[in-house]
């Protein structure tokens, strides 16, 4: 019944567009090609980053130094515990330093930050700590993030947040 009344409608609009018109509307016209996307270069990212966050494992601070081209982000990561007196999982695991590989768009990140096993004087040398994060710009200067990530020593890491700001 509704359908029947849609069509009904439809048929109506277009014989009053032919009315007026005095014609039958022009065909359609042919589909433009696509314009190449261009590398999303609003949001920078470039520069220097420090922040706090938490996960299971216990609370972290991070310090970033970041490089972009287009919409690719690269860079270096720092990790370690709040306090590395707390006796919380972070407190020897997070003590590492790493990379991060990632892309822009609009104000969305999606990144990786991988801190491998090895490293002079790390508590924990052996275990090599992964975060998958989605990330906003909540600002210019501030960074926001969700992360799940594993740690080959203690296993998956899931309900991770952190806040970064340059």
């Amino acid at each position: 019944m509704i359908r029947r009344a849609l069509v009904a409608v439809a048929a109506a609009a277009l014989a009053s567009t032919i009315a007026c018109s005095g014609s039958a509307p022009p065909p359609a016209s042919p589909a433009t090609p696509s314009t190449p996307v261009t590398p999303d270069t609003s949001t920078t990212l470039a520069g220097v980053w420090s922040g706090t966050g938490s996960d299971p494992q216990g609370p972290e601070k991070m310090t970033w130094s970041l490089t972009q081209t287009g919409n690719a982000i690269t860079g270096k990561a720092d990790l370690s515990a709040l306090n590395a007196a707390d006796g919380s999982c972070a407190s020897c695991h997070k003590a590492k330093s790493g990379t991060i590989t990632g892309t822009v768009s609009g104000s969305t990140i999606a990144m990786r930050l991988v801190f491998p096993a090895g490293g002079d004087g790390v508590p924990t040398p052996e275990c090599t700590i992964t975060f998958d994060a989605n990330a906003s710009m909540a600002s210019h200067d501030r960074i926001e993030a969700t992360y799940t990530g594993s740690d080959t020593c203690e296993g998956p890491i899931t309900g991770g947040t952190f806040t970064m700001t340059r």
